[in-house]
């Protein structure tokens, strides 16, 4: 696989953005937060849409978002730094700690604390009143939580399976709570502090403006909801933060990181425990797995009522990403996948800049979004190479045409499936109104689409 350099993954993040805020606009998403860092080094963050469609305010990237179960991993490495200190141990039982569970739900007192982790205790998601998740009424207490556990805390044998708990997470917070002698919110800022995350808190009250949630499209017009504290769920589904602070953390438990985790508790938290179901993804302690082209990458989403939300880390190269969307629906894993794709295309694409090209060729020329009535094509820049990119497409790195200079105004397609293009030439032009034209697709003249006839 092509090593990542600084100027290919920031080439690659911008035509990511441009693809997502078409997308966002065509999926009628209110706002979206993208970044992506690469070991370390912020090279992109952009905001796109809207903060609040009922006061028209734009989002910008110092909008909060609910990250909802990004929360996980950091109730993960606050149990994983306890474990390195000598404070807990991981194969410690449940009931050690917060010993009412067992008198509760006794077989979930015996679950370890890896157990909880990976999601294999066999405990409840959410219990039998989640209808704090369409916010009718209030997040769980510690006594809610406790009343989950006695009516059905433990559901499958305990190691048999992965089954995902926000419960489960919730009596980590428990533990957190119970060793360190100190609240959770407490002790996750302590946490937190070496790191510089300004706009992340492990709960409501937010570092800064929150960005207005939405309901899904499919239940009718989006609707405005409110923010709502998660009580005792914010280790399983609390925290604020933005797409900015997001990929600052998850570099901090990139490989050769230093002061978070030891490289023996992040690869224990970020190694496959268990499978999630169908498909390639698998879980760690505390971090999701998925794998793209070849490049493992670890990560979790997050689902809030309003916010749906996406962060991804390879933890060998160091590049982040992470994709921040208000409302319920938000693509936000398919823009974050799509997103690595596109830097994994440019890396395999990238040439040196006018290598090969006819001296006093603008390749800028060619490139743009031009539209015909068929739909839309991205003509984009990989240094010195030009691509053809779908940007209505979930997968717009997906079998994209390559073209070759020929000369100042002609291309020639020389990469493509059977039934395209291939060996055909593309060509520049003008209207005599000045308008640019792109002849292309079967010889169908494209022009830039905001000079598209409606």
């Amino acid at each position: 696989m092509p090593a990542l350099t600084a100027e290919t993954v920031t080439a690659a993040a911008d035509v990511a953005a441009r693809w997502i805020a078409f997308r966002c606009e065509r999926s009628q998403v209110p706002g979206v937060q993208f970044a992506v860092r690469l070991g370390g080094e912020l090279l992109h963050s952009s905001a796109h849409g809207s903060a609040d469609l009922g006061r028209g305010a734009p989002l910008t990237t110092g909008h909060v978002f609910r990250v909802a179960s990004h929360s996980k991993t950091f109730t993960a490495t606050a149990v994983l730094r306890l474990a390195e200190q000598g404070r807990l141990r991981l194969d410690d039982d449940l009931a050690t700690h917060v010993p009412w569970v067992a008198g509760e739900d006794a077989e979930l007192g015996r679950a370890s604390l890896r157990e909880l982790l990976g999601h294999a205790a066999g405990v409840t998601r959410d219990g039998t009143a989640g209808d704090h998740w369409q916010l009718a009424g209030e997040f769980p207490d510690v006594a809610a939580v406790r009343a989950a556990v006695r009516t059905g805390g433990s559901l499958l044998p305990r190691s048999s399976r992965f089954k995902y708990s926000n419960v489960g997470y919730a009596l980590l917070g428990l533990v957190v709570e119970a060793v360190t002698g100190t609240g959770y919110a407490d002790h996750l800022r302590e946490v937190l502090a070496p790191l510089g995350l300004s706009r992340t808190t492990p709960d409501l009250p937010a570092a800064g403006e929150l960005a207005t949630g939405y309901s899904a499209l499919a239940a009718g017009p989006r609707r405005p909801l409110p923010h709502a504290a998660t009580g005792a769920m914010a280790p399983a589904a609390g925290f604020c933060s933005t797409a900015e602070d997001l990929t600052a953390w998850f570099t901090s438990h990139a490989e050769g990181r230093e002061g978070l985790l030891s490289p023996r508790s992040r690869r224990l938290a970020q190694r496959a425990e268990w499978s999630t179901g169908p498909g390639p993804g698998t879980y760690g302690l505390g971090f999701g797995r998925d794998e793209v082209g070849g490049r493992d990458l670890v990560g979790h989403g997050g689902g809030f009522p309003g916010h749906a939300t996406r962060s991804l880390l390879d933890p060998r190269s160091g590049l982040a990403v992470s994709v921040l969307t208000n409302c319920a629906d938000g693509p936000a894993g398919e823009f974050a996948l799509g997103a690595v794709k596109l830097v994994d295309l440019f890396a395999q694409r990238w040439s040196p800049v006018r290598a090969g090209v006819t001296p006093g060729v603008d390749l800028d020329a060619f490139c743009g979004r031009w539209a015909s009535l068929w739909g839309v094509t991205d003509v984009v820049r990989a240094g010195g190479s030009l691509l053809v990119l779908d940007p209505d497409s979930g997968e717009p790195a997906d079998a994209p045409k390559v073209l070759e200079v020929l000369d100042a105004r002609t291309l020639r397609v020389v990469d493509d499936h059977g039934y395209g293009e291939v060996g055909e030439t593309w060509r520049l032009g003008e209207r005599p109104d000045g308008t640019p034209t792109l002849r292309a697709s079967s010889g169908a003249v494209l022009v830039p689409l905001e000079r598209c006839a409606p």
